[in-house]
């Protein structure tokens, strides 16, 4: 797709203005009241390929991404890393450079943040961050829209994340606080602080003191993927971090829960 501007990329919470982000909520509201997905004409995507190339499993995003694309009026190509020649060890800047003589965007979810970068770098074409190890944007803008639509806007609010907050979703949440400017309580051990330091953000190892008067409580697995052989060990340590009805009760009466799934129950 040849183009005199630059594609814009979503790789990071840090790519985006808080305008941006709000002018985006409008618009999936829009559709939500019955624009692209009660059949209407806005179809920006219109005559476009999108790429969704995956290294890691997915349910949620993987169809949540290609029914997006689609009803936008574009074409999803699906392409698992495992039937790609990246998985016999051919550079992300070449197959970059490959799909970005042949489609107009690429939605990526893979475990390096470099690779996406590399990505976005060396294919010309606008690339999504779908989730990496290093942040999980569209997750956290996806919620903060979920908590403005029962809730009201976020800024001012409390929101609490428990667990691993050193996490892709967790640094994610992070960047966002000082975007949408809310305050964001960590209930997690120390060796698993956030890495992400900013004045909207307090870390605690008491789960109580990061849930009291909360508007928003929010978790994630303690094992993330890649993380398997650190089971036992996370296990041990986040066991006094779980949401549950005692701690739920510290919060605010009307709190919302959320967690960016899959959850393993029980």
């Amino acid at each position: 797709m040849a183009s005199s501007h630059l594609p814009r990329h979503f790789l990071s919470m840090t790519d985006i203005r808080e305008a941006e982000a709000r002018a985006i909520f409008e618009q999936v509201a829009h559709q939500k009241r019955g624009g692209v997905q009660g059949g209407g004409s806005d179809l920006p995507l219109q005559g476009q390929v999108w790429a969704l190339l995956f290294r890691k499993p997915s349910t949620r995003t993987r169809i949540s991404f290609e029914l997006a694309v689609r009803q936008l009026g574009g074409s999803a190509l699906f392409l698992s890393a495992a039937e790609l020649q990246i998985s016999r060890g051919e550079p992300m800047g070449d197959t970059a450079r490959v799909l970005g003589r042949m489609v107009q965007g690429a939605i990526i979810r893979t475990f390096a943040q470099e690779e996406i970068d590399t990505f976005a770098r060396s294919s010309g074409i606008p690339t999504v961050n779908a989730l990496t190890d290093q942040e999980h944007p569209c997750q956290v803008l996806a919620d903060i829209f979920t908590f403005e639509e029962k809730r009201g806007p976020l800024s001012g609010k409390i929101v609490a994340f428990l667990g691993d907050a050193s996490c892709n979703v967790a640094r994610s949440w992070a960047l966002a606080a000082s975007l949408f400017r809310f305050q964001l309580r960590f209930g997690a051990p120390r060796a698993f602080f956030c890495d992400v330091e900013n004045p909207w953000i307090v870390q605690s190892e008491s789960a109580d003191e990061a849930v009291r008067g909360a508007d928003l409580l929010y978790t994630d697995v303690w094992i993330s993927m890649g993380r398997e052989e650190e089971s036992a060990l996370r296990e041990k340590a986040f066991a006094p971090y779980q949401l549950n009805r005692s701690l739920l009760r510290r919060a605010k009466a009307d709190a919302l829960v959320l967690h960016c799934l899959p959850a393993y129950r029980g």
